[in-house]
């Protein structure tokens, strides 16, 4: 009489298949996730980038307006396709030198600034 044979598949059980996937997919909305955030904040680097251009901008036609008034204005300062506004305060001089800030804002409405850039320049006196 021929001894039994005992079958033996091969191949994983329906058990070890679903913890592989909830495994890979624990992993790739991980993956998800972090691309999403560098997508993000390289958004808000450019326009910081571009933000700071503006300030630079904005503060190079300051120096080309003398003599500076203490005041405080608001202009627009677009730079690519952002139309940035740029909040210039000029403060009085004060040992020959007058500080002059540049705040850049998204919109006129924007209660918060991107940016702010100060220099201290000499005062030119009329």
């Amino acid at each position: 009489m021929p001894a039994p044979q005992h079958s033996r598949q091969s191949g994983f059980t329906l058990v070890e298949v679903l913890i592989a996937l909830t495994i890979a997919s624990v992993a790739l909305a991980a993956f998800l996730r972090v691309s999403s955030q560098t997508t993000h904040n390289y958004g808000l680097i450019e326009q910081r980038t571009l933000a700071m251009m503006s300030a630079e901008n904005t503060l190079a036609e300051s120096r080309l307006h003398s003599p500076l008034l203490p005041e405080v204005t608001l202009v627009d300062c677009p730079q690519a396709e952002q139309k940035f506004v740029c909040r210039v305060r000029s403060d009085p001089p004060q040992q020959g030198l007058r500080t002059v800030t540049v705040e850049v804002y998204v919109s006129r409405s924007d209660p918060s600034s991107l940016l702010s850039l100060q220099t201290r320049l000499p005062d030119a006196a009329p």
